[in-house]
């Protein structure tokens, strides 16, 4: 393992509000990049700030408050893994924030936590609110992703990341800026934990109650047609108006059954026989991967830590190349339709 470049602290919490990963990774180069994993850790989401999280979401009315609260995480967080790995120097922390708001359309957007206290309290400066920017060029500010799927996974023909939500990026190395079309499928670990957290679990592991229940196919239709139907850039509140009152009266075991069979019928048809990286708490779904390689998607998991923390790996990547002032978001995938380097930095 080597320790000679410039190392990022890339930090991700989605909207499957499961915790934090953190990826501590070594950049080296600008166009011929090198990279390394060094190290990465998971940190569980408090049950008090889970809990302000999901009324947040809501209602919106404590947005503020958790905004602080998410801050002051992030720095407990950095903290803990300053003190786990002592000896490695954190030349930059590159941090997603929590997303609450997420209206492209009337060009706003709240990432909750991407505060200065951060960078003053850990003393490293932060790259961090990194959607806002394209939001306002008049893009959806997402996916960002697609940048980091270029750069780090391009010899892949499509990557496509199982979190909260399901995004794609497919194109080819020889594409200009690697890749094609990115973009939103559908809501993935949001609604199956919130499916699973009525059962008092936190998700369904492997997808062994999915696997039990019962497909409901009159709601599948309508669950498909919803989800068909979706924007480009999904947000929690379209989750709420237009999935969960479909599933809101089904026995939660049919539930889960119907819904991954939705979503895995959608995202095969959308993906077809590409050779598709799959990363995220959805890849180890077994049950939501076997459904996915039965109608045709090729899938391919990679080692573990890449499948957990590749997302943190990519806004690591992120906040490098804006600390750098270079391009880190790709418009034509965003629809802002400007290559631009976006993120607020906030210095010690």
């Amino acid at each position: 393992m080597y320790n000679a470049g410039f190392n990022v602290l890339g930090l991700m919490s989605g909207t499957s509000l499961d915790g934090m990963d953190a990826a501590l990774v070594t950049f080296n180069g600008t166009d011929s990049l090198t990279w390394e994993l060094v190290q990465h850790h998971f940190y569980p989401y408090p049950t008090a700030l889970q809990t302000l999280a999901k009324s947040t979401y809501e209602s919106g009315a404590e947005s503020e408050v958790f905004s602080e609260a998410f801050a002051q995480w992030t720095v407990q967080c950095i903290q803990e893994f300053q003190k786990e790995y002592s000896s490695l120097t954190i030349h930059l922390v590159s941090s997603h924030g929590q997303t609450i708001f997420h209206q492209p359309e009337r060009k706003y957007t709240y990432q909750a936590g991407c505060l200065p206290i951060i960078a003053k309290s850990v003393g490293a400066p932060v790259v961090t609110d990194f959607r806002q920017q394209d939001v306002l060029l008049g893009g959806q500010g997402a996916p960002l992703v697609p940048f980091g799927d270029h750069k780090l996974f391009g010899n892949y023909e499509a990557c496509l990341n199982l979190g909260g939500f399901a995004n794609i990026s497919m194109g080819k190395p020889t594409l200009a800026m690697g890749v094609e079309r990115a973009f939103d499928l559908c809501p993935v670990n949001a609604v199956l934990n919130l499916l699973a957290n009525d059962l008092d679990m936190a998700y369904d592991a492997e997808g062994s109650v999915a696997r039990m229940g019962n497909i409901h196919e009159p709601k599948m239709t309508l669950l498909s047609q919803r989800i068909s139907s979706a924007p480009a850039s999904l947000g929690y509140e379209w989750m709420q108006s237009a999935i969960f009152p479909i599933l809101k009266e089904m026995d939660r075991a049919d539930a889960l059954a119907t819904y991954v069979e939705s979503i895995a019928r959608h995202m095969a048809g959308i993906i077809g026989p590409r050779r598709t990286l799959i990363t995220g708490g959805g890849a180890k779904n077994t049950y939501l991967i076997e459904r996915m390689r039965h109608f045709g998607t090729q899938v391919i998991l990679p080692d573990p830590k890449i499948i957990d923390f590749k997302e943190a790996i990519i806004f690591a990547l992120l906040g490098y190349e804006r600390f750098h002032g270079r391009i880190n978001v790709l418009g034509h995938t965003t629809g802002s339709g400007k290559a631009h380097s976006s993120g607020v930095i906030f210095y010690p």
